[in-house]
């Protein structure tokens, strides 16, 4: 079965958004058609592509975009997905809203949910029931699966399960499985940017939380709550 968190969130009119991870093994643009011109779908990522920094992205004009930087590509959809480390003690996707004074963030165990999904929803859908009204809004998904697609596809073998990202989970009717997963909003200080990592204490109890202009904060968090439940048993 292929399963995920998918949050959704809504940049403000007159906002920028920073969006950034911890580090991945690598990036992959939706190798297939995202959205089909004749239905009125448009899409401006180069389909397949591969890429090692959400700041450089092959576009289909030769051009490149920047993914940290959202809302961006006014009129497109576009579909990315980034394979986590699974070496590292928890993973994170944030996004930072600085004129907002908050930053977004989310925490999973990358073994259990190997890959993020990033969906750049910025009016590029033309048909019904979008109708080019669905702007400004990104998903940052933490999933186990191929893409968006379903458990028929996201259970064969594809080019994401042959590269070493599940794709999948097996379930065992003996066996619940547990997928923890952290989401949480935090105040940021003046100055704070774009997060560039977010570090545990050394009793697991909170996180630091640094951007890439050296500001922090900090915020109680159990990080035991990931690695919690049946799967781990």
């Amino acid at each position: 079965m292929p399963l995920g968190h998918h949050p959704i969130l809504r940049v403000p009119e007159g906002v920028t958004g920073r969006v950034s991870m911890s580090p991945f093994r690598f990036g992959q643009v939706f190798p297939g058609v995202f959205e089909n011109p004749a239905k009125g779908g448009y899409s401006l990522l180069e389909a397949a592509a591969r890429f090692s920094s959400l700041e450089s992205v092959p576009q289909i004009d030769g051009k490149w975009s920047d993914l940290s930087v959202y809302p961006a590509r006014e009129g497109y959809e576009d579909l990315v997905l980034l394979a986590s480390d699974p070496d590292l003690q928890f993973a994170w996707t944030a996004l930072t809203l600085p004129e907002e004074h908050y930053v977004w963030f989310s925490l999973k165990d990358p073994r259990v949910l190997p890959a993020t999904v990033l969906w750049m929803s910025n009016g590029g859908r033309h048909y019904a029931p979008w109708n080019g009204r669905h702007r400004r809004t990104i998903g940052l998904e933490e999933i186990a699966g191929n893409f968006h697609y379903g458990l028929a596809d996201s259970a064969a073998r594809n080019s994401l399960n042959r590269a070493g990202v599940a794709t999948c989970v097996k379930l065992n009717p003996l066996k619940p499985l547990a997928v923890n997963y952290i989401m949480a909003v935090a105040e940021i200080p003046k100055g704070f940017d774009i997060v560039e990592s977010i570090l545990p204490s050394v009793d697991g109890k909170s996180i630091l939380v640094r951007s890439k202009s050296g500001k922090t904060l900090s915020s109680e968090l159990d990080l035991s709550f990931l690695s919690e439940g049946p799967i781990h048993s």
